[in-house]
């Protein structure tokens, strides 16, 4: 068994973690994984206990929060861990991927991994859809052409742009997701199914035009996955065939940092 990675995404608002092991046969194994609450975990009085049960002796992160970030988040690591963090970066060209933006230093590091890792699932077309403070679509051609993508942005964000802009939708988030997309019957069923119905929107038109370039190319159909924090809510929702990959941009990790 292999010695413990910590691998971290740390995203505008929140930020999840894994530890992994490799094992005797190559496979992964996930020995602890949790989440922090919005706010400077790097700056808490402890960090997690398993973090200090495994030892990890090496720590790959995704960040798109800032340099200010970064450099807090490798302070207190190298103080608590001993350990230098590695920090993943976007290139021209990884794993058979190629970036579709003229400067690549422009796209996110978490959209560039999930795409390195959906083609590493499958070397085919696919749609990417991460789904936190902002909604990521990035497509994916069949020979590893990274062909842009759109942002939209996330439940949450929309949902406050409606409370504080307007004097009627003062809705607050449900304690449950809606199961349901049937047109909402009060202020707030028409916002809680509105929002991911916008969201869904997007994903499937996006979709559909990258379906009819694979067509036009001789591609099989894309693939379609979610991740994100709000990515296992609309994947089931969703009209096209999609599934929703928990660890998508972690698993990238291993691609830019391997």
């Amino acid at each position: 068994m292999s010695a413990a990675i910590l691998e971290l995404d740390q995203g505008n608002t929140r930020a999840k973690w894994r530890l992994i092991r490799i094992g005797a046969s190559d496979e992964l194994l996930v020995v602890a994984r949790g989440a922090f609450t919005p706010g400077e975990w790097w700056g808490a009085e402890t960090l997690p206990a398993d973090w200090g049960k495994h030892s990890p002796q090496r720590v790959r992160i995704a960040n798109v929060a800032g340099a200010a970030v970064e450099r807090g988040i490798s302070a207190r690591l190298q103080r608590e861990l001993g350990v230098r963090a590695e920090f993943a970066r976007v290139t021209p060209e990884c794993a058979g991927v190629r970036c579709a933006y003229a400067d690549e230093t422009k796209l996110g590091v978490d959209r560039w991994l999930a795409v390195l890792a959906a083609f590493r699932r499958r070397p085919a077309p696919a749609l990417v859809v991460d789904c936190g403070s902002a909604v990521t679509l990035d497509m994916l051609g069949g020979e590893g052409e990274h062909l842009g993508g759109y942002i939209v942005p996330g439940l949450g964000l929309m949902r406050r742009a409606l409370y504080s802009d307007t004097d009627a939708v003062k809705v607050t988030p449900p304690s449950e997701p809606p199961v349901s997309l049937e047109p909402g019957r009060s202020t707030r069923d028409a916002v809680d199914r509105g929002l991911p119905m916008m969201v869904l929107g997007a994903v499937e038109r996006a979709y559909d035009a990258l379906a009819h370039h694979c067509a036009v190319s001789g591609h099989p159909d894309p693939q379609l996955l979610f991740c994100g924090g709000d990515g296992g809510f609309l994947a089931p929702l969703c009209d096209r065939p999609a599934v929703w990959v928990e660890d998508l941009v972690l698993e990238g990790l291993a691609l830019t940092n391997p």
